[in-house]
């Protein structure tokens, strides 16, 4: 037995052979899902819960109760200038969500475009997600990012891998002697 791959000319079983999806892209897009999926959620915390996240994690940082007094004032209105940032951020995130849920049908199928973009995009996100954990204004938005990051990085590696650039050549070949 040979390991044999039929190139788009030759026909496997007399009919035009289309090549198999690889393992990678079925990863590359998983975790293109899960990038997307964890933006997405980083995105809804930071909107639904982040003003009560800033209040405790200051409340944990000076050690004591803020009550209504001007210390009390002083703490607020920082909370509010630092969810003004953080709402910047979320959205930030929810662009990013988009983006990647566009693309996973394209990195599914192995299309180049969409493959170059995600590279493109991908340190952007890298650096989004450091930064959400050097912040770590709660434990839950740090998971987030870290899933984040990891995600984009696995869906880079993957969708590049030999295996995935053999399919995408493959298939290319096989479009282009149905057209001709």
């Amino acid at each position: 037995m040979t390991d044999h791959i039929p190139t788009a000319r030759q026909t496997a079983g007399g009919s035009a052979y289309k090549p198999r999806r690889p393992g990678t892209l079925l990863t590359a897009t998983l975790a293109t899902a899960v990038a997307a999926a964890s933006m997405l959620s980083s995105a809804a915390v930071s909107l639904i819960a982040g003003r009560s996240l800033l209040q405790s994690y200051v409340r944990d940082e000076l050690g004591v109760e803020v009550g209504p007094d001007a210390v009390g004032s002083v703490v607020d209105a920082a909370v509010e200038a630092a969810f003004g940032s953080l709402q910047a951020r979320a959205y930030v995130w929810l662009f990013f969500a988009a983006v990647f849920v566009l693309l996973l049908l394209p990195v599914r199928d192995g299309r180049t475009w969409a493959r170059v973009v995600l590279s493109v995009l991908t340190p952007v996100v890298v650096l989004l997600g450091l930064r959400d954990l050097t912040d770590m204004v709660s434990p839950i938005t740090g998971f987030l990012a870290a899933l984040a990051t990891l995600g984009a990085l696995l869906a880079v590696v993957t969708c590049w891998l030999p295996a995935t650039n053999r399919y995408v050549r493959t298939r290319k070949q096989s479009r282009r002697s149905q057209l001709g």
